[in-house]
């Protein structure tokens, strides 16, 4: 078996796992995450998977588990990058079931992937709570005032926000009773450039 198209599975999949969690959790911190293993981790996993998927496909759409449909969707490099980029999707893919008794219990690549996915997680996250307080430590040394750090913050809210937007983080603003958590919800919701332009070192 031409051994590329599950390589290309594999980085689109890592690639599309990565870009996921990025965008949804870390869209303004992602930089800080470069020396997580733990995200590391988390998409090669997910490349893996895709990378397993690929090989046993055949076998997959035989055992009629999935069916793959359009226009060209027989085309090897095609079904290599449909399986990469529905790697989320293939996790419910039902693998073989347990029965004991009237009870059945299926296994999926779900119930593999709920043994490291829950640690993982709550592992980045925890990386990118402790690359934040460092990113900051040093500005939060510089600008010890409360009230003066909220009102450069204030001072500088994007124009592009709705009104309701606006509200909303001013209310979290507002709620914030040290300088640490100020500056880190300003990181955290306008990105390095913004803070960096209004908190310089």
């Amino acid at each position: 078996m031409n051994i590329f198209p599950p390589f290309l599975s594999f980085v689109v999949g890592s690639l599309i796992a990565l870009i996921e969690l990025i965008t949804s959790k870390y869209p303004r911190t992602y930089f800080l995450l470069k020396k997580s293993s733990a995200l590391y981790a988390y998409t090669l996993i997910y490349g893996i998977l895709s990378f397993v998927v690929m090989l046993i496909l055949k076998s997959l759409i035989k055992a009629e588990i999935i069916s793959l449909e359009g226009l060209g969707i027989s085309n090897q490099w095609i079904q290599a990058l449909v399986v990469g980029v529905s790697t989320k999707a293939l996790l419910h893919i039902r693998l073989f079931k347990i029965s004991f008794g009237s009870q059945s219990f299926p296994v999926g690549i779900e119930t593999f992937v709920f043994l490291f996915e829950p640690w993982l997680l709550r592992t980045i996250d925890l990386d990118e709570f402790n690359a934040v307080r460092e990113f900051i430590a040093f500005a939060k040394s510089r600008y010890t005032d409360l009230d003066d750090v909220k009102d450069k913050i204030e001072d500088n809210i994007p124009p592009t926000l709705s009104s309701a937007e606006k509200a909303a983080f001013l209310t979290d603003l507002n709620e914030k009773d040290s300088v640490l958590e100020a500056m880190e919800l300003y990181l955290q919701s306008f990105g390095k450039r913004s803070f960096e332009r209004v908190f310089p070192l």
